[in-house]
């Protein structure tokens, strides 16, 4: 308005006349205000921070422990006190069988990423539904806190009365977090693959090339990735950076920090090795099932397995120089591979005539039953996945229906069971949901109402009843 005009045109004449010596006392007193605030905020300081400290010092001449020191004081509070010690033979895989033996059910198997332990958990995940077993899980997950520890307090809480007898979901290798979990003679158990076919493998399945922004539009994504792959990875996001390099030692436990630590490494492998009572290799997986067999006494018959993903054969795209330098990228994975690839090389010589003849039954068990189950592989789904078609002759045959299920599913169906007094509607609808949708791709597997005769064994289920729920 034209008197906030007038007002301002004042004030600024007013400036334009003040002589220099009232500007000057203006400023003056505007740091003096200053000066005291800055006094005032170092006595402050000396009060809070420096007199406590040198009070405490002064009253005990106990020096205060590092924060190193605490969490190592808090990793002490528990110790492993066994109640009952094992003979050596209890571990170690028989060179023959034994009939007599009994069947172990206390088993650990750490899931390394993308080296077919999909394969191996649907084996582990039938024969604890058929005994009636307990899982080490949280309520409808695949991971246990991955890449983080377990947590302990949580899983001792909701332990069931009988104990855990299988742990098989995703986590970090802590042997005394396991030790803790698991009841006394838990048989260790692990899956590796060769560093080259596990990277590709990871590279393609979790979609690098668009999770990587650099990597998009690159005609050879493999090629810009090993230009600067340090800082690459970098740009992956925190699920999938730790799978980037040396995946399956980071899941055995080893530190990031120590890739670079030849002895450090060295120790690594010796620790694992001292740790796993069979450590098996994929591209031996028959061999290495029979081997798991004799050593947890079970049948032949409850090793039987379908391929629930496809292990595509990206090395053969790949040129020598790629090659090379994934190896190179991956140099304590190959480390690690080379020597248990050269243990399972030395096992697998000291077998029989019987062993191998269990190795032949098998792939003739496994050949069978496929023939048996299922029509047909469906189209590839969600990456990486299989799909199959039941016989009609087989369509209500519960075990076709379970090797054929996927490992989330698996974990969704035990999980409910386990869990069941404590989910909530909206997860059973999610579980619901989520087999609807996966039942689309692959017909052969599991359906809700398999869930309702899990959930409910002595309530028959009404479709039209398991359809509304």
């Amino acid at each position: 308005t034209r008197k906030q005009w007038y007002q301002r045109r004042v004030r600024e004449s007013n400036l334009r006349t003040m002589d220099s010596s009232q500007i000057s006392r203006k400023l003056g007193r505007e740091w003096k205000t200053v000066a005291i605030v800055i006094v005032m905020l170092a006595f402050y300081s000396m009060y809070k921070v420096v007199l406590p400290v040198t009070t405490r010092e002064i009253k005990t001449n106990i020096p205060i422990p590092e924060q190193k020191d605490v969490e190592k004081k808090e990793e002490k509070k528990w110790e492993y006190k066994p109640q009952k010690i094992y003979p050596p033979e209890w571990y170690e895989v028989p060179k023959r069988v034994d009939p007599g033996c009994k069947p172990k059910q206390n088993l650990y198997f750490l899931r390394t990423h993308q080296t077919g332990t999909s394969s191996v958990s649907n084996i582990l995940y039938r024969y604890g539904q058929e005994h009636n077993l307990s899982f080490v899980m949280y309520p409808l997950k695949l991971h246990l806190k991955y890449p983080s520890r377990l947590n302990m307090r949580y899983l001792e809480e909701v332990r069931p009365s009988n104990g855990y007898n299988i742990l098989c979901q995703y986590t970090r290798h802590r042997k005394m977090d396991i030790l803790r979990i698991m009841p006394d003679g838990t048989m260790f158990v692990s899956l590796l693959r060769h560093p080259v076919d596990q990277f590709l493998s990871v590279f393609h399945n979790y979609d690098l090339k668009g999770e990587i922004r650099n990597l998009q539009n690159h005609h050879n994504p493999y090629e810009e990735f090993f230009r600067n792959p340090k800082k690459i990875s970098l740009m992956a996001s925190d699920a999938i950076f730790p799978m980037l390099q040396n995946s399956m030692s980071f899941d055995l436990g080893l530190n990031p920090i120590q890739f670079n630590d030849d002895k450090a490494v060295d120790d690594f492998i010796a620790n694992v090795d001292k740790d796993f009572h069979l450590v098996m290799i994929l591209e031996q997986l028959d061999e290495c099932l029979v081997l798991f067999r004799r050593l947890m006494c079970w049948d032949l018959e409850q090793v039987i397995y379908v391929k629930l993903s496809v292990n595509n054969d990206y090395s053969a795209s790949i040129s020598p120089e790629i090659r090379q330098k994934i190896l190179e990228w991956n140099a304590i994975d190959l480390r690690l591979y080379n020597h248990f690839a050269e243990k399972m090389k030395r096992l697998l010589a000291e077998q029989d005539e019987d062993f191998w003849a269990e190795v032949a039954e098998l792939k003739k068990i496994n050949a069978k039953f496929w023939q048996q189950c299922y029509n047909n592989i469906l189209p590839v789904f969600d990456g990486n996945k299989l799909g199959y078609s039941l016989h009609e002759t087989h369509a209500q045959n519960t075990t076709c229906k379970t090797l054929a299920t996927d490992d989330f599913t698996q974990t969704h169906v035990i999980g409910m069971k386990q869990f069941k007094d404590t989910l909530s509607p909206s997860d059973i609808l999610m579980v619901r949901n989520h087999m609807q949708n996966l039942r689309k791709y692959n017909p052969a597997m599991l359906g809700w109402a398999d869930v309702h005769k899990v959930l409910n064994p002595d309530i028959p289920a009404d479709p039209d009843t398991v359809n509304e729920l």
